[in-house]
């Protein structure tokens, strides 16, 4: 709790410092208070209707920014993470559904950050599989991995991808795995990225709890 709790505390400290850069800046003060409000709210979620709710946030942000790519992304990443806080709902599909929408249009943002987007489009197919591994486990599993590995490649300083390639490659069954990485060493090294990391308003910085799953 403690370590949470000195986690959240520096991600605060880091954006209300960016706030007052983007202050000296230019930037839209009222957009970074709306993005910094709803990505507190997101860092402490711990149930599904919270995350819906986050996500609502996001979409009003995004409504009212329609230039700006990061609140459609965590739209659909709200709804992506949401599945696995409740695999066995019967609105998963539904959810799904929309996030697909909403990563789709991320790729037409000339701003974009395309990394972010494959490694968000490789998350919601591993929710895909989550929900029917027997049906869709087969079909997605080597596109999951194409979308991590092609987000590696557009930015090698991104961790979400290394350390969700890892996890992914790690729960598939043996006969399918590869033996082209060590999932214990890749993340080693996404942890070596995430503490590079300076959390903010204009990237995404989640993640870091998957070197914590084994």
């Amino acid at each position: 709790m403690a370590n949470n709790f000195l986690i959240k505390s520096v991600i605060m400290f880091c954006m209300a410092f960016s706030s007052f850069m983007y202050a000296q800046t230019g930037r839209d003060a009222q957009y970074v208070e709306y993005m910094q409000l709803a990505l507190n709210k997101l860092d402490s979620v711990n149930t599904v209707e919270e995350l819906q709710q986050t996500a609502n946030l996001f979409e009003r942000i995004s409504k009212k920014y329609p230039s700006e790519w990061l609140p459609g992304y965590y739209v659909a990443y709200c709804n992506v993470n949401s599945v696995f806080y409740d695999i066995g709902s019967s609105r998963n599909e539904m959810i799904l559904m929309k996030a697909r929408e909403r990563i789709e249009e991320l790729y037409t943002f000339s701003g974009a950050d395309l990394s972010e987007v494959n490694t968000l489009k490789a998350y919601y197919f591993t929710a895909l599989i989550t929900i029917d591994p027997e049906v869709n486990g087969q079909k997605y599993f080597s596109e999951v991995i194409r979308l991590y590995e092609t987000a590696i490649a557009q930015d090698p300083g991104n961790p979400r991808p290394v350390v969700l390639l890892a996890d992914f490659e790690r729960r598939l069954p043996p006969f399918i795995r590869t033996d082209k990485r060590n999932p214990d060493e890749e993340k080693a090294k996404a942890t070596l990225l995430f503490e590079k990391e300076n959390p903010n308003i204009e990237k995404p910085y989640w993640g870091k709890y998957f070197l914590e799953i084994k």
